[in-house]
């Protein structure tokens, strides 16, 4: 438990190094933690439904997104996922989304930064929800977002990325 422990803290003290270099492009960092070992881990008894939450804490440091204007998630048997929308904490013009994913089986967590230049803070307006899309919407949710600086979009779980309306 030690070792994952500091796996965990090494990982996202490298998020949180990476996503404090700046850059004038968007950009995507990401870091694995966790120990795989044999047999792996074991799928949830419950779940939670696919939701927009409000007032989430967040699981990106304030260090990195700050404001995180609210979150989408969901929780399967087998994985959990979070998108938190805000800004970046260095740059309040760029919008940002930090994507947690836990798998439980393979115990592994990623994290994924997302940035949206000159997008102002981004809220989702708009994803999928309830019980019955909690894994397919893990996969692949198209989660719809505003900027404040009116930049709005989607953003695709597919794939991570983002596409802007005109």
């Amino acid at each position: 438990m030690r070792h994952a422990t500091f796996t965990t803290a090494l990982a996202l003290a490298i998020v949180l190094a990476l996503a404090a270099c700046g850059s004038d492009e968007a950009t995507t960092t990401s870091a694995t933690t966790g120990t795989t070992g044999a047999g792996g881990g074991q799928a949830m008894k419950d779940t939670s439904p696919a939701e927009i939450e409000d007032n989430p804490q967040g699981f990106a440091s304030s260090d990195v997104i700050s404001p995180v204007e609210n979150a989408w998630r969901a929780g399967g048997h087998n994985r959990f996922t979070e998108v938190d929308a805000g800004a970046l904490a260095r740059d309040r013009h760029t919008g940002a989304f930090a994507i947690f994913r836990n798998d439980y089986a393979a115990i592994e967590q990623t994290m994924k930064l997302v940035e949206v230049k000159d997008a102002g803070t981004l809220t989702i307006t708009s994803a999928p929800t309830g019980p019955d899309v909690v894994d397919s919407a893990q996969e692949d949710a198209e989660i719809e977002f505003e900027g404040s600086n009116g930049v709005s979009g989607t953003l695709h779980l597919a794939d991570d990325t983002v596409t802007l309306d005109e």
